[in-house]
Parts: C-alpha cells; structure tokens; sequence
C-alpha cells in the first residue's frame, strides 16, 4: 500500500513540475508561436527560397539534370516583350479589379449597415459568393455569358442593349473586362466584409452629436464615416492588389490567357512557359521577378502611404 501512495505521490510531483514549467511565460510563448511559425516555413518560406534558386538554373520537364546558367534566365526574360505585354496586363487586371471591388464592396457595406427588417438575412445571403469556389464562379460565368443561349445575351437582345449575340469572352475588346467584372463579384464580398465591420465599430454617438449640431448626410459620411474607413481602406487596397495581381484560377478557367493572348496576365504566363515549352527555369525567373515586384511595391506602398500611421490614429 506504501509502495503504491509512494508512486501516487511521485506522479503528482512530476504532473506540478510539468505544468509548473509549462506555466512559464517564455516555453508558452514558444509553443504558441512556434507551430505557426514552423507552417508557415514549410508552406511559404521553403518554396519561395526553392524558387529563386531554381531560376538561376537550366531546368528541363522532362530531365532531373539542372545546369547551372546564372542569371542567363533572368536575361532572357527582361529581353522577352512578351513578358512585359503578360506584365502590363496583371498591372491592367489587377488595377480594375481593385477599383470595382473597393466601390461595389463599400456600397455594399454601407447598404447593409443601416437598419432594416431582415437586415442579418441580407448580411448572410451578401457573404454567400465569397464562400463558393473561383472555378465555380468562372463556369457559372461562361455559361451566363455565352454567346449563343447565355442568359446575360439573352435578357440584353431582349430589352434592346444590344442587337445581336455578343462574345464576351471570345473577343479581345471585352475579355479582359468580362474577366475583371467575373472575379469582382465575388471578391467583392471581402471589401465589404472588412469596411462593414469597420463602420460596425464607429460610436453611434458621433452621428447624434453631428445630427445635433445640424450637419447633413453628406457632411456625416464626410466627416466621420470617410475618415473611420481610411485604415480600412489602406489594408484591402494593398491585400486586393497583390491578390489581384497573382490570381490564375479565374482567366484560366473563363480563357487560359485568350483570345489571342488578350487576358495573358504574368502568372498565366510563368504557366505557358512552365508546362507549355517545358523551360521550368524561366518559370521560377518570371515567378522570382514577380516576387520582387510586388515585394518592391509593398515598401513603397507602406513607406509613402505610411497606413500604420492611419490605423494608430484611430
């Protein structure tokens, strides 16, 4: 009976000593930190780092020999216009993109942060499209958009728009802008998320106070809803850009880069060449100059708009 009270004891000592040391403000902040910080290696640091290596490299699809070139990929890339039309092309897409999705996402916030009957029901159905896949929305698309039986060329002809069947997709005048009006409905839904959370978290008491003083709808929206949406609006700004500008699930479904290269944006084109010429090297030097790219582009962003300045102001 001694021996067992004698083992009891010890078991309970050594549960105290293990909490005690779990208890410790540096060991729980290590293993707070650390998983996160060991996946987010693994998942982004790792092939980031194995990119940019590959593309000082000769890598052939079909070989597991890599020849080590330099920056000859590098050469070939910046020499190539094809690259800069792929490049302009992201800057255009990625540019529409953003403009639509801050103006319908805010509209939309700003609609269903009033008070109504309903209103929770209205919130739940505006945030249904973001939970659906972007190759669903880019199917549903081509076949709404369809030329021949797509309801959209249907209702159109029907009430007079147009007076035959348009292309959308099948044409180099409107395939870019199908393309960036198809992803904007959707993504349309993380503007308003974040803005309609914002506006949630503004005292109601500055509007009474403004009401009070005499001030119109358009001097509130002005002067206190404007100003409350500012840090907002920097943080989507810079997460809808560089998500824009990486996007390849939406144009690879609705055209892969048609027609006639019309909606080749940069990462259709690292794809082409990847799997299309089999040159994986060039791929990792286009996917390493992107890189540089919009990392250059986010320092800039953060060092001339300072929106940590914004947020802390609030």
């Amino acid at each position: 009976m001694s021996t067992i009270n004698k083992h009891g004891s010890r078991a309970r000592e050594l549960r105290d000593e293990v909490f005690e040391f779990l208890s410790k403000k540096k060991v729980l902040a290590a293993l707070t930190i650390l998983p996160p910080m060991l996946l987010f290696t693994f998942v982004n640091l790792v092939p980031i780092v194995g990119v940019i290596g590959a593309s000082f490299f000769s890598i052939n699809a079909f070989s597991n020999e890599w020849q080590w070139i330099g920056v000859a990929n590098f050469e070939t890339l910046l020499s190539s216009d094809s690259f800069y039309d792929a490049l302009s092309r992201s800057v255009v897409y990625a540019g529409g993109s953003v403009v639509i999705q801050v103006v319908f996402g805010t509209t939309l916030a700003l609609l269903l942060n009033r008070s109504f009957k309903f209103v929770n029901i209205a919130r739940t159905f505006a945030i249904l499209p973001y939970l659906i896949p972007n190759a669903v929305i880019g199917f549903m698309a081509l076949w709404m958009l369809n030329s021949q039986w797509g309801i959209v060329n249907q209702l159109a002809v029907q009430i007079g728009l147009i007076q035959g069947y348009v292309s959308f997709f099948g044409s180099q005048e409107s395939a870019m802008l199908a393309a960036i009006l198809t992803s904007s409905w959707k993504d349309s839904i993380f503007v308003t998320v974040m803005v309609l959370a914002r506006l949630q978290a503004i005292p109601e008491s500055f509007y009474e106070a403004a009401k009070m003083s005499g001030a119109t709808a358009y001097q509130r929206f002005r002067d206190i809803t404007l100003p409350n949406l500012k840090g907002v609006f920097f943080i989507v700004l810079l997460l809808r850009a560089v998500w824009m500008f990486n996007t390849f699930d939406y144009i690879w479904v609705l055209t892969q880069g048609g027609p006639r290269g019309a909606t080749t944006t940069a990462p259709i084109y690292a794809y082409n060449v990847a799997f299309g010429t089999s040159r994986l090297g060039i791929a990792a030097a286009v996917s390493t100059v992107l890189f540089i790219v919009l990392l250059v582009a986010a320092v800039l962003y953060f060092r001339i708009f300072e929106p940590s300045a914004e947020v802390r102001a609030e």
